[in-house]
């Protein structure tokens, strides 16, 4: 199977995601750090061979696997390093990277997100890695020019991407035959997307014709860009998702709800769609992260992926995470090692047979399509050629936080679906 992504990558404009730490909190964390101001890089001196341990975080438990081979096979290679991975679920980890950060504690490589890059490069809390990057042995040419420019503040180079991801529409073929419907393809626009989901729906049978989650890179960031939308002005110092493309976006999604084609919001909360309810087989169609492929390709469930439905134009966000250090790692020589093996061929391509997510290193998706053949998931790659980055201002991820409060509550029926656009522009320019 081929695919576009050697000649497409430095094409695409790439996503900040959801996740991060306020700009404001970290600053309290690191008083001794102006915010905006990078601390003065210092040299690192070189591993040596002594027998050390460094810890990686990380929050994704479907990886683990993966990165225990990743890790193992960096052992084959510094034998007296020795890598403790330290998972925390994503609904803890930002809390315990900054009151570790704080408290002069935390883990030396971990993984970090566009949104939350400037906010601890800013503060002082990472280390740059110029000195691994040309002649130090990571050649960035082997990555997409944006995802490397991403990781990058004030001119120096915190991160090397590990991997990116997109957004499609995964769908249950059993429910879509049962019912004697054609699957979804590409010539699917927001009126299909509803009809089929009404179609699909059968409260008698518990059957959700769509799984809608609260998730704004999986949800509705899409369909605002869909819409000829955005999120942000220019300088990135305000909210555009109350004008009128986005507010559309946002009345077309609580639609689903409020005739009850998606799980509720009340059902959601202790049954996550994409965890649960999907692949639990009571949701008939939902859109997700190909992040999400290697879970499911390997569940029970007759599972399959086609491009999300169009709007007035197609679209998706996309995003890929990267390996930094804390500044005051204990062993930096020894961390910088291990940053570097991640970021080369042999790493990326266990990463990427393991079919857990796609491998940022230029050439080795084929590995992560062929461990599920089964699923169409060139359309992950294929939607590349039309994502869209959701900006990443220096304040960090919180105005995203308190647009997807308001989305929750008019989703749940709270307050009217034409009036969650411009209350979330309300409540982002606030933090902004």
């Amino acid at each position: 199977m081929k695919t576009k992504v050697d000649t497409q990558f430095t094409r695409r404009k790439l996503l900040g995601a959801a996740g991060g730490v306020s700009a404001l909190a970290l600053a309290g964390a690191l008083p001794r750090v102006a915010l905006g101001q990078a601390s003065p890089v210092a040299e690192v001196a070189p591993y040596d061979g002594e027998e050390v341990t460094i810890t990686y975080g990380f929050w994704d438990t479907a990886q683990e696997a993966a990165i225990n081979a990743q890790l193992e096979a960096f052992k084959a290679h510094f034998p007296n390093i020795t890598v403790e991975p330290q998972i925390v679920p994503w609904a803890d980890y930002w809390t315990k990277l900054q009151t570790g950060i704080a408290g002069g504690e935390t883990f030396d490589v971990f993984w970090i997100n566009s949104a939350s890059l400037p906010v601890y490069a800013s503060a002082g809390a990472l280390l740059p890695i110029d000195s691994i990057v040309g002649e130090g042995g990571v050649d960035i040419a082997n990555f997409a020019a944006p995802l490397v420019e991403m990781y990058q503040w004030d001119g120096l180079q915190y991160g090397i991407p590990r991997d990116f991801d997109t957004i499609a529409l995964f769908y249950n073929k059993d429910i879509f035959d049962a019912a004697g419907v054609a699957y979804p393809d590409d010539t699917w626009t927001w009126e299909t997307f509803r009809a089929t989901g009404e179609q699909l729906t059968d409260s008698g049978a518990g059957i959700w014709g769509a799984g809608l989650q609260t998730s704004w890179q999986e949800n509705y960031y899409n369909f605002i860009y869909q819409n000829g939308g955005r999120l942000l002005n220019d300088d990135l110092t305000q909210s555009e998702v109350g004008s009128p493309e986005a507010s559309e976006a946002f009345v077309y999604l609580a639609g689903f709800f409020a005739d009850e084609l998606t799980p509720s919001i009340a059902v959601q909360q202790p049954n996550p769609v994409a965890d649960t309810l999907f692949p639990a087989g009571t949701v008939a169609m939902m859109p997700g992260g190909s992040f999400r492929a290697g879970t499911y390709g390997a569940a029970e469930a007759n599972i399959d992926v086609a491009p999300l439905p169009m709007g007035k134009e197609r679209a998706t966000v996309t995003h890929g995470l990267a390996n930094v250090i804390w500044a005051s790692a204990g062993n930096p020589g020894a961390s910088l090692e291990l940053v570097k093996f991640l970021a080369g061929e042999e790493a990326e391509t266990i990463l990427g047979e393991s079919g857990v997510t796609i491998p940022a290193y230029a050439g080795l998706q084929e590995p992560w399509l062929a461990a599920n053949p089964d699923m169409n998931l060139q359309v992950f790659i294929d939607a590349l050629d039309y994502a869209e980055k959701v900006p990443d201002p220096p304040v960090g991820f919180e105005w995203q936080v308190e647009i997807q409060k308001v989305a929750i509550d008019g989703f749940a029926g709270n307050i009217p679906a034409e009036e969650i656009g411009p209350k979330a522009a309300e409540a982002a320019d606030a933090v902004l």
